[in-house]
């Protein structure tokens, strides 16, 4: 595992904080976030975006396991 430290000049760190606090994220967890998007492979990007584009990126554990029984069921 790999540690990193970041050292952000004061209005970043606050620009940081403010981002991070709008989205619930720690800012570990918002940088993780961003390098493990930036390190996907564009398969997985590109499958990211059809998702957005048809609004299935805010599913539940739930529907994207209704999702997948009817995929199978309509094979």
């Amino acid at each position: 595992m790999t540690s990193l430290t970041i050292e952000l000049p004061e209005e970043q760190r606050a620009a940081l904080a403010a981002k991070t606090q709008a989205k619930g994220l720690s800012a570990e967890q918002y940088a993780r976030k961003v390098l493990e998007h930036d390190l996907a492979p564009e398969w997985l990007l590109r499958s990211w975006e059809t998702s957005r584009e048809a609004g299935l990126d805010h599913l539940s554990m739930n529907e994207i396991d209704a999702e997948i029984a009817e995929a199978r069921k309509a094979r």
